[in-house]
């Protein structure tokens, strides 16, 4: 938390221009780490396309199949 004290500290020391450049970095920066997920998670998509690429048939009939059993 010593960090984010410090910046605190340093925030109130800014003019208003400043303060909004500051805080359209903020904006940016988290802006940039909420898309990695995105990514990610069509890395993981494209990857699970790949393994099922070898399946032959529809997987849905296997998951009906699967229900009808249940019951």
């Amino acid at each position: 938390m010593k960090i984010k004290d410090q910046t605190v500290k340093e925030l109130e020391t800014l003019d208003p221009a400043e303060l909004h450049v500051v805080y359209e970095l903020i904006k940016s920066l988290k802006g940039k780490a909420g898309r990695r997920p995105a990514r990610k998670a069509k890395e993981s998509y494209q990857k699970a396309r790949e393994a099922l690429r070898a399946c032959k048939g529809a997987m849905s009939d296997d998951i009906l199949q699967g229900r009808q059993d249940r019951i």
